[in-house]
């Protein structure tokens, strides 16, 4: 099944210890880094994940704690395996099974932005 998220904040995947990922887009126009101090003004969008357990907690806000940032087209050519979305963090992983929306949505934005 193919996802239906393109401009989205709404997408959330667990990797296998239960771990909470937000998955959020970012096209040309979005808002994104600190405090959303910065405006993508690129063609290429990109996909952000937030460790979701620190929503709302310790200045992290709404969205919980960045994790990593890809351009969808990176994740597009991922060949499978598991994801580290960062390699000093054990419990920021994502598991082919919970990796597969977010490719799915990969996919799904370079259709959208190619048209």
């Amino acid at each position: 099944m193919t996802s239906t998220y393109l401009n989205c904040e709404d997408l959330k995947v667990a990797n296998r210890v239960g771990r909470v990922f937000l998955v959020r887009t970012v096209l040309k126009g979005d808002r994104y880094g600190l405090n959303d101090a910065l405006v993508h003004d690129e063609n290429s969008p990109m996909i952000e994940f937030y460790d979701f357990t620190y929503a709302g907690q310790l200045d992290f806000g709404r969205r919980g704690q960045f994790v990593s940032r890809y351009y969808a087209k990176t994740l597009r050519n991922f060949r499978g395996g598991t994801l580290e979305l960062d390699g000093g963090v054990p419990e920021w992983i994502l598991e082919p099974e919970a990796l597969r929306p977010v490719l799915d949505l990969a996919h799904n934005l370079s259709e959208v932005t190619a048209s």
